[in-house]
């Protein structure tokens, strides 16, 4: 077996060229874009670089045929808050073979060790953790944009290697014609009569306005998370003006008690379908495709990519306002059902906040953990569904 280092282009195309090669004729995958992996291990876009390092493989079986890839990765800043170092490994495609599952995993287990990291996480992202994050293990459907999708043999080749399961990571989904919009009606209407409440569509000539309000209400609400890093408004009006082609502003909402900032529920159409045809590839050949059938889609999916209010204002209908505004009748008729990914199935506040919204676990992905060293003990976050 050989093992080449991602450095190049003709590297990268070996890189890209794995998943393609797993997924041959499974009908629900859809490759993500090339750009988005790429940008991952990038110090130009991936700010975990600026205290992180990490390096990508694929490898080739003895006849010289392309068997699968993995990326390995390291915080050091993260790493600065924690009992041990912890390193990642991602990216991780292979053909239903062992041998080679194992042969990756040992090739970016070697590679941490020489980095001094105790604790290997997997399957995860570099940097972020709304996207690219955990082992698919229930709900084997057709993935939302930047959500990770494998086959089932995967989850053998993690837990026989010695990855323990570490955290729970849940994808909900509501039927939105489920959502009780007369009694929130009702009672939102009750709310902004007893309290100075409003809410606001998201307005591209006041991106920065909106990005501001955005960072207070998102900093103040997850501060208290481990793997919290505050969000600032240059970061907010940067996604916000690349999500611009596909983004509705009807459905990224921001509440305001007061004239404050007070919570808000941001959600975009999920995209993934359009892009099947491309292949991971978004170019000038692939472009007027994916805008056609942008132009005919009559109703989208839509992904939650953040929902949050403010502590102080959990007790002055915040809530049913801002569900209320979203759950307008335009808005379910063009967005059927709703996804909220990346999930932590310990995170009771987020749980307890949607058990409102009528949603239900649709599939489930795990992140795992495994020591590099003997004596560190790995000890797992409480899992919400406990057969899968």
């Amino acid at each position: 077996m050989q093992f080449i280092e991602v450095k190049d282009r003709k590297s990268w195309k070996l890189f890209h060229k794995a998943p393609h090669i797993v997924y041959k004729g499974d009908p629900n995958w859809i490759c993500p874009l090339e750009k988005d992996v790429e940008a991952t291990f990038d110090p130009k876009f991936n700010k975990a670089f600026s205290d992180g390092e990490a390096v990508c493989y694929a490898l080739q079986d003895e006849t010289g045929r392309l068997a699968g890839r993995i990326a390995a990765f390291i915080d050091h800043e993260r790493n600065k808050t924690q009992p041990h170092p912890i390193g990642g490994i991602g990216f991780f495609e292979c053909l239903n073979d062992q041998r080679y599952a194992f042969a990756l995993f040992e090739k970016a287990e070697q590679w941490l060790k020489e980095r001094g990291v105790k604790i290997v996480e997997g399957p995860v992202n570099f940097g972020e953790r709304d996207k690219f994050w955990g082992l698919l293990v229930k709900g084997f459907e057709p993935p939302l944009f930047q959500e990770n999708y494998q086959p089932p043999y995967y989850r053998a080749f993690f837990e026989n290697r010695g990855f323990i399961p570490f955290e729970q990571i849940l994808t909900l989904k509501g039927d939105t014609s489920n959502i009780p919009v007369e009694r929130l009606g009702q009672l939102a209407e009750k709310l902004k009569k007893r309290y100075n409440l409003t809410t606001k569509a998201l307005d591209y000539a006041g991106l920065e306005k909106y990005a501001q309000d955005f960072c207070e209400v998102y900093n103040a609400t997850f501060n208290q998370f481990r793997h919290f890093k505050p969000i600032l408004p240059e970061q907010v009006v940067a996604i916000l003006k690349e999500a611009r082609p596909v983004a509705d502003p009807n459905i990224m909402a921001m509440a305001y008690y007061e004239g404050k900032p007070a919570g808000f529920c941001a959600l975009l159409p999920d995209i993934n379908p359009l892009l099947k045809a491309a292949k991971g590839k978004l170019n000038w050949r692939t472009i007027p495709g994916f805008l056609l059938r942008k132009a005919l889609a009559k109703q989208y999916n839509a992904k939650g990519i953040g929902f949050g209010i403010l502590p102080e204002y959990r007790n002055k209908g915040v809530f049913a306002v801002i569900v209320d505004y979203m759950a307008r009748p335009a808005n379910r008729a063009r967005y059927p059902f709703m996804y909220l990914t990346t999930v932590r199935a310990h995170n009771k506040d987020a749980l307890g906040a949607y058990e409102n919204l009528v949603v239900e676990v649709d599939r489930i992905h795990i992140a795992y953990r495994k020591p590099l060293e003997e004596g560190i003990e790995i000890t797992p976050f409480e899992f919400l569904v406990k057969e899968y």
